[in-house]
Parts: structure tokens; sequence; C-alpha cells
């Protein structure tokens, strides 16, 4: 049934709520924020890591993996500003990702939304 729900709203199994994502955090996700550097330093979710699109375009997965994520062995939520572009990564990094990789529905903008906590400056 929830799946069905998700459906109504245009989310995909790849997709989760602000809520959804603390949980997969809370149980061992990484979080992976793919926007600019400049963006990243005015806030995001804590312990996320930056690995921009612009680098995940050009190297795929091997970006993800110089950043210190373990492709294919635990979960990594991808974030941006509004959902569009970490949705565009999710989808390169399929292959790689498999059932590991989520993308966070309307981005860091549901997240702030939602009332949940933002890291600024580098972390």
């Amino acid at each position: 049934m929830f799946g069905a729900f998700k459906s109504m709203f245009g989310l995909s199994d790849r997709e989760l709520s602000p809520q959804e994502t603390l949980q997969r955090i809370q149980g061992g996700a990484l979080v992976v924020d793919v926007r600019e550097p400049d963006e990243f330093t005015h806030g995001s979710i804590p312990h996320a890591l930056n690995v921009p699109l612009s680098q995940i375009e050009l190297r795929g997965a091997d970006a993800l993996r110089a950043a210190g994520v373990s492709v294919k062995t635990v979960d990594v939520v991808l974030i941006c500003r509004s959902g569009t572009r970490s949705s565009t990564a999710i989808k390169q990094l399929k292959p790689e990702l498999g059932p590991h990789g989520f993308n966070l529905q309307g981005g860091l903008m549901a997240w702030v939304g939602a009332g949940l906590p933002v890291h600024r400056g580098h972390s």
C-alpha cells in the first residue's frame, strides 16, 4: 500500500522522503551531496560528503570511491538543493549502486522544510 501511495505522489522506490532519509542515515547510510563545493559550504545534511555532479558525470562511481564511498556495500542517499541533480546522479550511478542508491525527493529544501538539522561550513 505504501508503494502505491509513493507512486501517487511521484516517489519511486529509489526516492526517499526526508523522514525516510533520516531513518536510512540512522541505519548507517551515507549521504552524498552532489552540489558544487560553494553551495555545499552554505549548508548540508550533517556528515554529508560532497561529490559534485560534475565529477560524477566525468568519473561515474570512481568519483564516489575517491571520496571514500564503498559502492554496493552501503546505502547511499544522494542529495542536492531540490532533488533534480541528485536524481540525475542516481540514474547515472544506478548500475554501480544497485539497490543501495537513493535520492532525497525534494532535496535539501525538503529536508529543511521538515525541520531537520543542517550543517554549515566544511564537514
